[in-house]
């Protein structure tokens, strides 16, 4: 994975880079890809350059005793464990942990019995970002109970004071339909299990996509199924 500092810079290749495109991914079809460091590996699904936008978010396996070096971070870092667990100076993480780490810290990642991650770096949204308060939320799966009409869980990992860039774990119940909106301010997600299908294609367990403004779909789960899904919304427009 490049170094923090590249995404605001020319020092890193572009991946689907062009924030007004609609972007669907199957993971499953991609390469682990060494990232320098031994048992390490990832695969980037987005890296947007930019001094103010600038974004890379990768899912990110770490075999058994592996670990990263230790890094000074210059860009926010949100990392969900999706299977085993990592650790780092302040503890370990267990699978649906959502950690945010805010610029300024210093960080040594490593998982003593293998983990899958997904990362998101971001160049700060605002200059007080450094030195700000990480945020550590856990979700226990076997507690998530019935919220709404269409999903079985829908826990906020973090909400922006402005009302804008929020993110959470979700699942849509199965044989539900969401009515077809316009995604106003873009939305990112990952399948996490289960099947979600729109007019446009099926998306499986281990699809991201990234929908920008004015797309329109209408989403649904068939009868048997439910969908689990990470879902980020707000992020683009900054």
């Amino acid at each position: 994975m490049s170094p923090a500092h590249s995404i605001a810079s020319s020092a890193a290749t572009p991946v689907n880079a062009d924030p007004k495109a609609p972007v669907v991914v199957d993971t499953n079809a991609m390469p682990w890809e060494p990232i320098g460091a031994t048992g390490v590996s990832c695969k980037v699904l987005e890296r947007i350059i930019d001094p103010r936008k600038g974004r890379e978010t990768a899912l990110v396996k770490f075999d058994a005793g592996s670990a990263l070096p230790p890094e000074d971070l210059e860009t926010r870092m949100d990392i969900v464990v999706l299977e085993g667990a990592y650790q780092d100076e302040l503890g370990s993480y267990a699978k649906y942990t959502f950690v945010r780490e805010m610029p300024g810290v210093r960080r040594t990642l490593s998982s003593q019995d293998g983990c899958l991650l997904y990362i998101k770096r971001r160049v700060p949204i605002r200059a007080n970002e450094h030195g700000s308060a990480r945020s550590v939320v856990v979700i226990e799966r076997d507690k998530w109970v019935p919220v709404g009409q269409r999903f079985g869980m829908a826990t906020h990992l973090y909400r922006d004071v402005h009302g804008l860039e929020t993110a959470r774990l979700g699942e849509m119940l199965p044989g539900k339909q969401v009515p077809a909106h316009d995604h106003a301010v873009g939305e990112e997600s990952l399948i996490l299990y289960g099947r979600l299908k729109d007019e446009h294609r099926d998306y499986t367990q281990g699809f991201w996509f990234r929908f920008p403004h004015g797309y329109v779909h209408a989403p649904y789960t068939l009868p048997d199924t439910p969908c689990g899904m990470l879902i980020r919304e707000g992020d683009l427009i900054w």
